[in-house]
């Protein structure tokens, strides 16, 4: 009896994760692009636990590594990049994945030539990311802020310099991957619980299986 009300107690709190899961990330597992990085800076807020975009077309370079992580799992590296706007304005954009950092890294040079002189325009197509804002971590806010001062880049100057980040490191499949991370602690106990159940009832239909050494 008391196998039967911890697999109904373990069931119970395996469908109120995943409820829960598919409630807080429904948007980010379902929902498409909702607003650009313009739409949603000045309310970040609204916009938390959405998909953003942003169509990049110059880079200063990156400025910090750091681990990716989810719920505190570290899972890999991010890379931060200080993006130069069509406006003007600077914004801190993180990626993780090989080729967008190659993408960035590339645009970086073609930024700098034409800063040079060297090209009349920024000889690269623009590339749109897709990510989700959020404020930068303090540590991560240090490397920016360094980053600034280092190319003489100031508010006093006549520079806007945002710092509402978007983290282009995270993809729908990863929000998936995550939520089915998560529902594994809940689905192990379900299985230890019914085997249990089943090696209880054995012993009932053979009552000289306690007297087995174990």
């Amino acid at each position: 009896m008391k196998s039967t009300v911890r697999l109904a107690v373990v069931s119970a709190i395996c469908l109120i994760l995943f409820g829960g899961c598919a409630i807080f990330f429904r948007n980010l597992m379902f929902g498409g692009v909702a607003a650009t990085y313009e739409e949603a800076e000045p309310n970040r807020s609204e916009y938390h636990d959405k998909w953003i975009s942003y169509e990049a077309v110059a880079c200063l370079g990156m400025f910090a590594e750091g681990e990716e992580s989810y719920s505190f799992i570290p899972v890999g590296h991010e890379y931060y990049y200080l993006i130069w706007m069509e406006d003007g304005s600077i914004m801190p954009l993180s990626v993780s994945k090989k080729a967008d950092r190659e993408y960035l890294d590339a645009l970086t040079e073609a930024t700098y030539d034409y800063i040079d002189g060297s090209t009349r325009m920024i000889e690269m197509e623009p590339r749109t990311f897709t990510g989700t804002v959020s404020s930068l971590d303090s540590d991560v806010v240090k490397y920016y802020k360094e980053a600034l001062t280092y190319l003489e880049i100031s508010e006093a100057d006549g520079w806007v310099i945002r710092d509402t980040h978007l983290d282009c490191s995270k993809t729908r499949a990863s929000y998936l991957l995550l939520i089915g991370a998560v529902l594994m602690i809940p689905v192990i106990g379900i299985v230890s619980t019914v085997v249990n159940l089943k090696k209880e009832k054995k012993k009932k239909e053979n009552p000289e299986m306690d007297y087995l050494p174990r």
